[in-house]
């Protein structure tokens, strides 16, 4: 992690039949396993907004059909023994396809193949980042 502040947005995508959110699972494998939302960060010059549509294409091949700002909250937070510093821009999101909704797992279209997104409730065993987030997904439930 770089020794600066990263301006990320992500999307609190859930499936309508039960509220599930969408995540992606980091450092599963560790003593700390973490899921987080769909999204990444936001390049120079370009809106939060901008950029949560870009990751999802990027991550997902999926449009954003609708994104309301919730908020935008600070996450400083220390991962193997290294500070990490965010800007979390938070949207509460819908995808232009809803069939998406049908689908248990699918593999994210930019990253390394053991990477995957699923919907929470599921596993359980990891915590919500940031843990912010939590305040969000209680209120958009």
């Amino acid at each position: 992690m770089a020794s600066s502040i990263r301006p990320i947005a992500v999307a609190l995508i859930r499936r309508r039949s039960d509220g599930a959110l969408l995540v992606t699972g980091h450092g599963l494998d560790t003593d700390d396993p973490r899921v987080r939302p769909l999204g990444g960060g936001i390049e120079f010059g370009e809106s939060a907004r901008t950029a949560l549509d870009r990751e999802i294409a990027e991550e997902i091949g999926e449009s954003v059909a609708r994104a309301e700002h919730l908020a935008t909250v600070e996450n400083i937070f220390v991962v193997d023994g290294t500070l990490g510093h965010e800007i979390v821009f938070v949207f509460d999101a819908e995808l232009t396809d809803t069939s998406i909704e049908e689908r248990d797992h699918f593999p994210v279209l930019d990253a390394p193949e053991e990477i995957v997104f699923w919907w929470r409730p599921g596993d359980e065993s990891a915590r919500l980042v940031p843990p912010a987030l939590d305040e969000f997904v209680s209120a958009t439930a």
